[in-house]
């Protein structure tokens, strides 16, 4: 890593900058995307969480639950920085897809085959989590949340033969295997073929995982809890935190709009954690990558596919909006791109308030692919610029995968006209930021005062029924946060609760010490990138 970069992640990512890039997600905004940015800011809270993407929103409804009769108790004020759900949330790219067999022995190498066991079996149950909380909220259609054929596909033959044995591996565990209710190996050519993909793959490993609309999810979410605690949840859109100070038995959250004081501050920024909390820099750095919505091909989804290539019971011979890629095209683990895809406008319920889907490819990737490119995005958090070189590619590469599949590039339509979209394939292309943790892993649970600036109040007991006050962070996601953020979110909220340290389905390796933060070394996670 060269001198630059370094000085660059050791410094503080600074606050979300305003007017990001246009994402495809917020189109058309939520009715709660500028929620309180006009308000008077409160004096004081019970819990102050900053940050409204899905960590946020899993913390909040967690704890709203979970208090009950309650929960009038406890006044929770959510801050967030630009419009509400603008930050990863809304630049992602849709996949409910854990890195499942191929994290499998490096897993078992780092911690063991039991705690190896735990985190994917944590990852893998955000699917249905995922899938139950919008059905529960009422949010399965807006938010397009649904299972999906995955499909991992590979170019580099070696690189193949390397996932099939560790695929291999992972089957053989019955507590993992039980998983999936079907995996498949596809590599012979007439397989590959009836996948549409072209003929420069090698082979490809097919499981059933899922997508969604995480924007319309997240803010579905919140909406709700706005309209069912009127009196002690409130959203403040465009309220960047500067600082924090420790008083006698409360924090000082100062904004531009003056002081808030609370005895918990939850920090769900994920990429910007270390800007209030420095002693995580180089810990959880900021990434930044790029994002596209982009028009299908002609020729895609279409033809006869034999059902014994179907992972899904409900497949058809057109199977646009219902498969989900990662395409594997380089030598190391963190060389990729991924595709997701929105649903086929016949397949949307009208009960859905928003406009139709059009099966748009939800294209990103190709950071890895140059080194000097991935370094001149660590630390950089300027979501306001798209990254010239990787929207390039992207526009150009689909394709490729798909080979004479592909046919011809579609037409915008009226409705791409009137939003403004970009014509010829690319709809739109938008940067973002990861949160790449030092170890690969989350961050979920009490922020030693060391890590905080050694802010630490002088009365710290427990208050409103609550955990002994104190701050509190949730994020480092390293690009999977939909299959780990939302059961994190839960977990920290029981700890705020008081209910336990850490609850016992969230795996031991996610929990903050101080004794993971001296081991967490950044340079061993880059190995897998440059």
């Amino acid at each position: 890593m060269d001198p630059v970069t370094q000085h660059r992640i050791s410094q503080s990512p600074g606050i979300p900058r305003p007017s990001p890039t246009r994402s495809y997600w917020p189109v058309p905004p939520s009715n709660i995307s500028q929620w309180g940015a006009q308000d008077v800011l409160p004096e004081k809270a019970d819990i102050v969480i900053i940050g409204s993407g899905i960590t946020g929103a899993s913390i909040a409804r967690t704890l709203l639950r979970e208090l009950g009769e309650n929960s009038s108790d406890v006044r929770i004020v959510m801050l967030e920085a630009r419009e509400v759900c603008s930050g990863a949330t809304a630049r992602n790219g849709g996949h409910i897809t854990p890195a499942w067999y191929h994290q499998y022995p490096e897993l078992v190498k780092t911690y063991g085959k039991e705690t190896a066991h735990e985190i994917i079996k944590f990852q893998v149950s955000h699917v249905h989590k995922l899938l139950s909380i919008a059905e529960e909220d009422g949010l399965l259609e807006d938010s397009q949340c649904r299972l999906t054929d995955s499909f991992d596909a590979y170019v580099d033959r070696t690189r193949f033969e390397i996932a099939r044995e560790n695929y291999t591996e992972y089957r053989k565990e019955e507590e993992l295997s039980s998983l999936h209710q079907v995996t498949r190996l596809y590599e012979d050519k007439e397989q590959l073929q009836a996948l549409q993909l072209s003929s420069s793959f090698s082979g490809v490993i097919g499981t059933v995982f899922g997508t969604m609309h995480a924007y319309r999810f997240v803010t579905g979410i919140l909406s709700r809890l706005l309209k069912s605690h009127t009196a002690n949840f409130q959203i403040l859109a465009k309220t960047p935190c500067i600082s924090i100070t420790a008083a006698s038995s409360t924090y000082v959250i100062e904004t531009p709009k003056g002081t808030i004081r609370s005895a918990h501050i939850v920090h769900a920024t994920n990429a910007w954690t270390s800007h209030l909390l420095p002693g995580f820099r180089r810990k959880i750095v900021p990434l930044r990558g790029e994002m596209t919505s982009q028009r299908p091909g002609t020729g895609l989804g279409f033809g006869q596919i034999p059902p014994s290539l179907s992972t899904t019971p409900s497949s058809s011979s057109n199977w646009q909006g219902s498969r989900t890629f990662i395409f594997y095209t380089g030598g190391k683990d963190g060389i990729f791109d991924y595709l997701t895809q929105q649903m086929q406008p016949c397949k949307v319920s009208s009960a859905s308030k928003y406009p139709l889907p059009r099966t748009e490819l939800m294209f990103g990737g190709g950071l890895a692919f140059n080194p000097e490119l991935f370094c001149a995005q660590l630390g950089n958090t300027d979501d306001t610029q798209s990254i010239p070189e990787l929207s390039t590619y992207l526009s150009s590469v689909l394709p490729c995968y798909f080979g004479e599949n592909w046919g011809d590039d579609a037409e915008s339509s009226e409705e791409d006209d009137r939003l403004n979209w970009g014509k010829g394939r690319t709809k739109a292309s938008w940067s973002g930021l990861i949160g790449l943790s030092a170890d690969s892993n989350p961050w979920v649970g009490r922020v030693p005062a060391s890590l905080a600036e050694g802010r630490k109040l002088e009365v710290d007991k427990s208050q409103a029924g609550l955990a002994d006050a104190g701050e509190w962070v949730c994020g480092g996601y390293s690009g999977e946060g939909m299959v780990n953020a939302w059961k994190c979110g839960a977990a920290l909220a029981h700890m705020i609760l008081g209910r336990c340290e850490c609850p016992e389905w969230l795996p031991e390796p996610y929990t903050v010490s101080l004794e993971r933060h001296a081991k967490a070394k950044l340079d061993d996670v880059l190995q897998s990138y440059i």
